[in-house]
């Protein structure tokens, strides 16, 4: 009897332990990211660090407003953090989803007259991605 007991205690010990990874939010058809929150086994996740893929030579627009004034411009390969407010970091203009940033990476210039600062960009894949927090 001891033997089985501690024979399985020993199998239990040597099985691999899974890790628990962060997911990231997925986008819809139309490539749009509707959330910037993931449930998890511990509540909400939010995701906060997302990366510039945005293949244009001008770089990505980061307005001053949802589809309004440009502020600044951030080069791909930027990580930008995104800013939560009421639980969302994703606001909706007119039905196409923003993503409220920080705009202070060196990969971010300002344009003429502005400063650097909270600003949006579209919440789309063509533009971004999220970055897993787990990816270290």
């Amino acid at each position: 009897m001891r033997l089985a007991l501690g024979t399985g205690l020993v199998m239990g010990l040597s099985m691999p332990a899974i890790a628990q990874m962060a997911e990231v939010p997925t986008p819809n058809r139309s490539g749009d990211y509707t959330t910037a929150i993931m449930q998890g086994n511990r509540g909400n996740y939010y995701n906060r660090r997302w990366l510039v893929v945005d293949p244009d030579p001008t770089y990505l627009n980061c307005r001053l407003s949802p589809n309004g004034v440009v502020r600044s411009r951030i080069a791909p390969g930027a990580i930008l953090t995104a800013e939560f407010v009421r639980n969302e970091a994703i606001v909706f203009q007119n039905g196409a989803p923003w993503l409220r940033v920080r705009g202070t990476d060196a990969l971010t210039f300002a344009q003429p007259g502005q400063t650097l600062g909270t600003c949006y960009v579209r919440a789309n894949r063509q533009y971004i991605a999220p970055i897993n927090e787990d990816a270290r």
